[in-house]
């Protein structure tokens, strides 16, 4: 019986003690490769995700997200929004219901939103850090580069 105990004790630990030291894994904003936009602020990526019409160097920026609910939209709407996701559905509404400007598109997987951007003139996104692909470009967020640990948006 102490042998049990003993391994389910080692199996908790590992378990836990994995899991403690997980890193948040990073998200970072993408841009179509030879863009001219290399940075953005929480500012511009707040009122391009909710809405507002936003041009950064001559391109409008065409948002592109995750579908609701997923760890990536979840941990974008928190960081650069402030909302959750109860909120980011009450703000669509309210939206929809003042006949305002409708969300940015949905889109399944990383995959997905790096072929978008990579083809669509002014299309933004973002992805995993670790999933970044020759057809893109992670951008600076209030000057901070995508390679650096305070970089404003992660899933945790």
């Amino acid at each position: 019986m102490r042998i049990l105990h003993a391994a389910i004790a080692i199996a908790i630990l590992c378990a836990s003690s994995s899991a403690i030291g997980d890193k948040p894994r990073a998200l970072v904003v993408i841009v179509a490769k030879g863009s001219k936009v290399t940075g953005l602020s929480r500012a511009e990526l707040r009122r391009a995700f909710s809405g507002d019409a936003v041009v950064v160097d001559g391109d409008r920026l065409v948002p592109f997200n995750y579908t609701p609910g997923s760890p990536e939209r979840v941990a974008f709407d928190r960081a650069i929004l402030g909302l959750s996701p109860e909120e980011v559905g009450r703000f669509w509404v309210d939206r929809k219901i003042r006949g305002e400007s409708q969300p940015p598109r949905a889109l399944a997987n990383a995959s997905l939103v790096i072929r978008i951007v990579a083809r669509f003139p002014g299309a933004i996104g973002y992805i995993p850090a670790d999933q970044v692909t020759d057809d893109v470009v992670a951008v600076t967020v209030d000057g901070v580069p995508p390679s650096s640990p305070d970089y404003p948006i992660a899933i945790k």
